[in-house]
């Protein structure tokens, strides 16, 4: 049989098993009231409202703050014949205003397309005549530069006669040195067919191919080979290198102006 007395509150522990038993007897008591019964609607809780990020600034179609016009104190209103005026006055470092010569002059654009392609034909003509007085091998015929102004036909036939002796003097040059250019390369291609080295040379003469060859295949006059000759006499071996040498045509003389064209 338990015992009956009773231990104190105070004295037992504070926490443990013992009170576990206790506590689930417990009964809950509802008490009763004279109003129905609501149920209270939970409170959401707020949450900051987030914005979509734009794909582009879009700029406010209206502003912060309505633009005001500045104000302004004007003075007393101008007359007509005062504002005309103040289209034709002239301020300091300003452009110059219509009406004017040199409002004309510096909005002109055929003016300035004169002036600058003046200035750069009389700089290229002016380079180009120094050139020719100074690589013409006439220009002591040239008459002095003040007989321009003297006598100016006279002055222009003379420097047209200078013009065309020295064209014809580059002319002629320039015939003479392609000539020898040629009479050069003729002179290697009769040595060395006389001393047999394009045939041992291959590739080092003119052609890789041999006479025969570049005839080709066609009727030959006589039995095709080659006249024996004395090598030990001079005059033989003189027909014989005027025979290799090759026929040279006289080229008509081509008139070309500067030497160029």
């Amino acid at each position: 049989m338990p015992p009956t007395t009773s231990i104190p509150r105070f004295l037992l522990p504070q926490r443990g098993l013992i009170w576990t038993k206790s506590s689930a007897t417990l009964q809950t008591i509802r008490y009763a009231s004279g109003g129905a019964g609501k149920a209270k609607p939970a409170k959401k809780a707020s949450k900051q409202i987030v914005l979509e990020k734009p794909a582009k600034f879009n700029p406010p179609s209206h502003p912060a703050k309505k633009w005001k016009e500045p104000r302004q104190y004007p003075g007393p209103k101008l007359s007509e014949e005062e504002a005309a005026s103040l289209k034709h006055k002239q301020y300091p470092n300003m452009m110059p205003p219509k009406g004017t010569f040199m409002h004309w002059f510096v909005n002109n654009k055929s003016i300035h397309l004169y002036i600058t392609l003046g200035t750069l034909t009389t700089l290229a003509f002016t380079v180009w005549f120094t050139t020719f007085q100074r690589n013409s091998p006439f220009a002591d015929m040239l008459p002095a530069g003040s007989q321009f102004f003297l006598h100016p036909i006279a002055y222009t036939r003379t420097f047209f006669e200078v013009l065309k002796l020295t064209s014809d003097y580059q002319t002629q040059e320039t015939i003479e040195r392609r000539k020898a250019r040629v009479e050069d390369v003729s002179k290697r291609d009769a040595y060395r067919k006389a001393h047999g080295l394009d045939k041992q040379q291959g590739f080092g003469g003119w052609t890789a191919k041999s006479d025969d060859e570049m005839l080709g295949s066609g009727m030959r006059i006589g039995d095709g080979k080659k006249a024996e000759v004395d090598d030990a006499s001079p005059v033989v071996a003189e027909e014989d290198v005027q025979q290799q040498q090759p026929e040279k045509r006289e080229r008509r003389p081509v008139k070309k102006w500067f030497g160029i064209w």
